[in-house]
């Protein structure tokens, strides 16, 4: 029987991984409402858990609800009181970049606000 990891498309492939980190740069730089910030936020979560489960199907997945996301995808004018990621986000956003950038790198302790670089 052959397991998920090793069936066909689970592979983190490099240009998966630099769509990933790409979208991820953007992140910051998005407008929102307030309310809107969730999905983005859930989504950033789901990325990191397929990164952290080395599984390049569910992060393929979650690259592309991310991609779906992005204000430059979805037709709206923008509104003055939308307003930029929760420090919250943009600081799992960093630290997920950081961590995608660093070959056999992981994420779960960074969730937590774990440093081990002590």
């Amino acid at each position: 029987m052959q397991s998920r990891a090793d069936s066909p498309g689970t592979d983190m492939d490099a240009a998966l991984l630099a769509r990933a980190r790409e979208l991820l740069d953007d992140v910051p730089t998005w407008r929102l409402p307030p309310t809107a910030w969730s999905r983005p936020a859930a989504a950033v979560e789901a990325l990191a858990a397929a990164y952290d489960a080395r599984d390049g199907f569910a992060l393929g997945v979650a690259v592309a609800r991310l991609e779906v996301l992005s204000p430059s995808r979805v037709e709206r004018i923008g509104d003055p009181a939308d307003v930029a990621p929760p420090e919250p986000l943009r600081e799992r956003v960093t630290s997920l970049v950081h961590t995608i950038a660093e070959p056999g790198g992981g994420t779960a302790g960074e969730a937590e606000g774990d440093d081990d670089r002590r």
